[in-house]
């Protein structure tokens, strides 16, 4: 789970939450369709499929950072590791 605090320091609690420019978008997206059953690669794809949609630039592992924690514990990708999630947007 994940909680989001606005400005007036209320918070909330999300399973997915985008924030920031292009949020309302993003967020709409992920209410659609995401999913309790995701594999790591099914949230991977979505994250950067979003990314996809509401970034002005051509995402690449040049411009985007991905992470994931998992019962094994947090990982950055390499931009080698990047570069294959983002080529399965193709």
């Amino acid at each position: 789970l994940l909680f989001f605090s606005d400005p007036s320091g209320s918070y909330f609690q999300f399973k997915a939450k985008a924030i920031g420019a292009g949020s309302e978008g993003a967020q709409a997206t992920l209410q659609d369709k995401y999913r309790d059953d995701f594999t790591l690669a099914e949230a991977e794809n979505l994250a950067l499929e979003i990314l996809k949609q509401v970034m002005e630039e051509k995402i690449s592992s040049v411009n985007v950072e991905v992470a994931s924690v998992t019962e094994k514990g947090y990982h950055l990708y390499s931009a080698e590791e990047l570069d294959v999630v983002i080529a399965r947007l193709a």
